[in-house]
């Protein structure tokens, strides 16, 4: 439901309701309980969300916004979570933006993180945390682009952000050869991600867009040891990177685009401990994708063909300990868009 009473208050309101089944089997027995084989899990759960917001253009040069949720899990409700948000227009020329908002956050465990065999744990607790953002952002010619009466259009943005999270839920590789998730008590996870964009018109027909971000995102675990020996305190989380970055380059002529992405990800530790062993951290490494794409139209529908190289020059890399990906593979798209004519 949308609202808007007069020219400077907009009120929304949404409710969604989802009923999940899950049902997982194995062929082999691979746990017991009491001395029965157990071969996995069929489980069911509702559930419900609700959000009312508030939008408020205090000024043609500010505005605010509120947000309370309200969900349900199960039989189990989240305490409200409310979400305040702020923009204001610094200067027009550039349409310099800056950002801020504050917001709570509440996340239950899914169905596999308690059920999934192996590994699943019932026992655990729902993330909450705080989260604080503020960033500014400026785009110069992008509606000038659109038109086509400009040659180039630029655009960035700056985002800090700051989340303290009690009861994270994390899986980690477990002694029996299988991951299992656990929660880490306190996390505090901070960052900067800078963002760049470029669009270019060398000639009619013709575009180049170039895309790029960089991400620094330490998460450290804050909370209190396990034991005497524990050595995760103080530590980055497994399998979270510290740095990553990526390059995004189009170049589109009439209906056809070619695409070159790059990627980086900096090294990941894969034992709390961040010990620097063989099997204690995995290398950061570099990925290159490349797409080829053809826009077909037709009277009744349109048509887009899309052919991918990923992992272009054949990386050897893993995301998780002992799971190597796959080299350079392929993979093509037909996607298919009608067209409804309208009744005059």
């Amino acid at each position: 439901g949308e609202y808007n009473p007069v020219r400077r208050w907009y009120f929304t309101a949404n409710v969604s309701v989802h009923q999940h089944f899950v049902r997982s089997e194995d062929k082999n027995i691979i746990l017991q309980e009491g001395g029965n084989g157990i071969v996995g899990y069929d489980k069911g759960r509702i559930e419900l969300s609700g959000a009312f917001s508030a939008k408020w253009q205090a000024t043609d040069r500010i505005g605010m916004s509120l947000v309370l949720r309200e969900e349900m899990f199960g039989e189990k409700w989240a305490p409200l979570t409310p979400a305040f948000f702020i923009d204001g227009l610094v200067a027009r020329r550039g349409n310099v933006m800056l950002r801020a908002s504050v917001s709570r956050n509440h996340k239950f465990p899914t169905l596999n993180d308690m059920y999934f065999l192996p590994g699943g744990n019932p026992d655990l607790r729902s993330e909450e945390g705080w989260t604080y953002d503020a960033g500014m952002s400026f785009d110069i010619g992008g509606e000038s682009l659109e038109s086509g009466s400009r040659a180039i259009a630029l655009g960035g943005s700056v985002t800090w952000f700051d989340s303290y999270i009690d009861d994270w839920i994390i899986w980690l590789p477990t002694t029996k050869g299988f991951f299992s998730p656990r929660n880490v008590k306190k996390v505090h996870a901070y960052g900067i991600e800078v963002k760049g964009n470029m669009a270019l018109r060398p000639a009619k027909g013709w575009l180049i867009d170039l895309n790029g971000s960089y991400s620094w995102t330490p998460s450290i675990n804050e909370g209190e040891k396990m034991s005497p020996a524990d050595m995760s305190v103080g530590k980055q989380l497994p399998y979270v990177p510290k740095h990553s970055a990526s390059v995004t380059g189009r170049l589109s002529w009439q209906s056809w685009s070619f695409l070159y992405k790059w990627a980086y990800y900096s090294e990941r530790f894969t034992m709390s401990s961040n010990d620097y062993t063989l099997t204690g951290h995995l290398p950061d490494y570099f990925m290159s994708n490349v797409s080829l794409e053809k826009g077909l139209s037709f009277k009744p529908l349109d048509m887009q063909l899309k052919l991918a190289v990923n992992n272009l020059f054949n990386e050897d890399y893993m995301s998780v300990l002992s799971r190597p990906m796959p080299g350079i593979n392929f993979e093509f798209f037909i996607g298919i868009t009608p067209k409804f004519r309208k009744k005059k």
